[in-house]
């Protein structure tokens, strides 16, 4: 079959049953989705943000369906936070980064050098000429489920239109079964010194059975103290989640992802601070659909609100749960000023629940059994 890049490309991403893909517009990335658009015989939505566009795909990996994400390298620039997160968990199904590269500057603010920066991260990848892509494009996918870690392919955005020959191999689909692991899909300051190990070994393509798996600590009880503090007074609240809790929750680096831990066991998925939402819609995406997403106030604030837009403009019913305790708990109780929340919260008035007192049982009951009824999404605010 002899066609162009983007539509080589289009075939490739359709014969591996990849379901999940982000995009945010830009040249050489658009011309592909337009064609991806056509052959898959849908409408991917734009995401906004890189970052929250890469979240989405990562956390449908996790979650166990193929995913895609395109982007310029200076979009891959700045979902540097959620990407660096992302190579401290393990994947279940492949996740490939597809970045068009404009080394001219000629559709572009800058001009950057990427492969500096992959080579920084030791994200594995490989440039393609575009004569094979299709064939890059199944042995990235092959390397990122060998490695279990994402894998990119740089591609000279100039030459988008330019021929590529390939012969379709249709039988590449694959299924992947999801199942929880602390160790393997949790980023945590408890689990940094394990996972710098392990992915240094994975880089190295190293044997992991070697690794020491460290023990994971009882919630609160063995949580340093200034964990503890704040720890304990989400006790009640999540004495109720951990029975009214979904398929899949993530969350993200704050004080509330201790609840990860045993005896809770109430969240599954934790990068960055403030990637529980993107997280939280590419677990929906794969498949799962009674999904949670928690977050401190500091992260969404941060960075988590920027997921409500996806929220939005795809109609899914996440659940959002926030920590407002006006404090950022994880890094030194740095005061929040409530108008900020409260101005970011104004134009979501119609998916808002409130838990006035988290402590009490009854109300939290009450108010997560009406959000987890909801076929919308909600955003459950708990002002502690």
């Amino acid at each position: 079959m002899k066609v162009k890049v983007s539509q080589a490309a289009a075939y490739a991403l359709k014969d591996l049953g990849v379901e999940v893909i982000t995009n945010v517009p830009g040249f050489g990335g658009s011309e592909t989705m337009t064609e991806i658009n056509q052959i898959f015989g849908k409408n991917f939505p734009v995401s906004f943000n890189e970052e929250v566009s890469y979240t989405i795909a990562h956390g449908a990996s996790i979650a166990g369906k193929r995913s895609c994400s395109i982007m310029k390298s200076q979009g891959f620039a700045k979902a540097a936070n959620s990407i660096l997160d992302s190579l401290y968990t393990d994947l279940t199904a492949g996740f490939m980064i597809l970045i068009f590269d404009d080394p001219d500057g000629s559709h572009s603010d800058n001009i950057i050098e990427i492969d500096p920066i992959l080579k920084g991260f030791k994200i594995p990848f490989l440039r393609s000429t575009g004569t094979n892509i299709y064939d890059d494009i199944l042995k990235a996918y092959e390397e990122s489920e060998k490695r279990k870690l994402p894998f990119v392919i740089i591609f000279n955005a100039m030459l988008i239109d330019s021929p590529s020959n390939f012969e379709r191999k249709e039988n590449s689909r694959k299924s992947f079964e999801y199942k929880r692991s602390v160790l393997d899909h949790v980023v945590h300051p408890f689990l940094a010194e394990y996972q710098f190990r392990k992915f240094i070994a994975k880089t190295l393509q190293g044997d992991l059975t070697s690794l020491i798996k460290p023990n994971l600590p009882n919630v609160p009880l063995d949580l340093p103290e200034r964990y503890k503090i704040n720890a304990q007074k989400y006790e009640p609240l999540f004495q109720v989640f951990r029975d009214l809790r979904g398929d899949v929750v993530s969350g993200d680096t704050s004080t509330s992802s201790v609840y990860v831990f045993p005896p809770y066991s109430c969240i599954d998925i934790v990068t960055y601070i403030g990637g529980s939402i993107p997280l939280a819609i590419g677990a929906y995406l794969a498949g799962n659909k009674d999904v949670w997403a928690l977050t401190g106030d500091f992260g969404f604030i941060a960075a988590g609100h920027m997921g409500l837009i996806e929220l939005l403009q795809r109609e899914i019913p996440v659940k959002v749960l926030i920590f407002n305790n006006k404090q950022a708990s994880a890094t030194g109780g740095q005061t929040i000023p409530k108008k900020i929340m409260m101005r970011l919260l104004a134009g979501y008035e119609n998916f808002l629940l409130h838990i006035s007192n988290p402590t009490d049982v009854f109300e939290v009951n009450q108010v997560l059994t009406e959000a987890k009824k909801s076929d919308t999404f909600k955003i459950i605010v708990a002002d502690f």
